[in-house]
């Protein structure tokens, strides 16, 4: 508990995104303090340390609990592991690291011409997985949880639909990681130029986090989610053929 207390908001973020929730409900801005600790934050808020630590140690505790048990989780459970802890993370993140990123460039980017490279490939990462998370909340998961709740093909979604709809998002995932890892490779591995400051050591700190979430958060999809809505797909459609 006590190395939690001192541990960076951003830090415990990064690692697990679903604490957000636990900020939401004690009214407390990640934008405005993600780089203080929980013993600071809770001063400022006028909050038991011990119970704010409480609450995001819960979280922390069911997060490690899911990840060792994604592929026994229906869809529903699935996908809202995915929304709470993947989606909920980048829609937040994203503006917070475009705006500092707009800040570091305007002041520095005169004498560090990469940072003004990485805005430019940012910016475009930004747009398509924002594109992206809007299409599959609205498009791949609906389809799958209508299969999930009816157990069988619904009238207006084919096999046809949901391969293609699996497989343009697949192709989505491999665009997105070849973008986020253009800034990688210009960045060096995320590794800010020598005697940087801090606002840029910052941005690149959150751009590493923001890596290795989507990382982690594209695996569960491609390696679980969408084999597995495949694998019901299959056995719904040989189901059907054989009746």
């Amino acid at each position: 508990m006590e190395n939690l207390l001192q541990t960076p908001l951003q830090v415990i973020v990064a690692k697990y995104p679903a604490v957000l929730a636990v900020l939401e409900k004690h009214h407390i801005s990640y934008c405005h303090f993600s780089k203080k600790n929980i013993e600071e934050i809770s001063v400022l808020h006028n909050l038991p340390s011990l119970k704010l630590a409480y609450d995001i140690q819960q979280i922390v505790n069911q997060e490690k609990w899911n990840k060792e048990t994604l592929n026994n989780q229906s869809f529903t459970e699935l996908i809202n592991y995915i929304i709470q802890h993947y989606h909920l993370y980048l829609k937040t993140q994203l503006p917070i690291v475009l705006a500092q990123l707009e800040k570091v460039t305007q002041k520095h980017g005169n004498q560090l011409p990469i940072l003004s490279d990485v805005l430019f490939y940012f910016e475009m990462w930004k747009d398509e997985i924002t594109a992206h998370l809007i299409y599959e909340e609205s498009k791949l998961f609906p389809a799958i949880l209508t299969i999930e709740q009816t157990h069988q093909m619904p009238e207006n979604i084919s096999k046809d639909y949901i391969n293609k709809l699996i497989h343009l998002i697949e192709k989505e995932h491999d665009h997105s990681t070849d973008l986020i890892e253009k800034i990688k490779s210009i960045t060096q591995n995320f590794t800010p130029p020598p005697q940087s400051c801090k606002g840029i050591q910052l941005c690149f700190n959150m751009l590493g986090d923001l890596y290795n979430n989507l990382e982690e958060h594209t695996q569960i999809e491609n390696n679980i989610l969408m084999p597995k809505a495949l694998q019901q797909l299959n056995l719904i459609y040989q189901s059907e053929k054989k009746n």
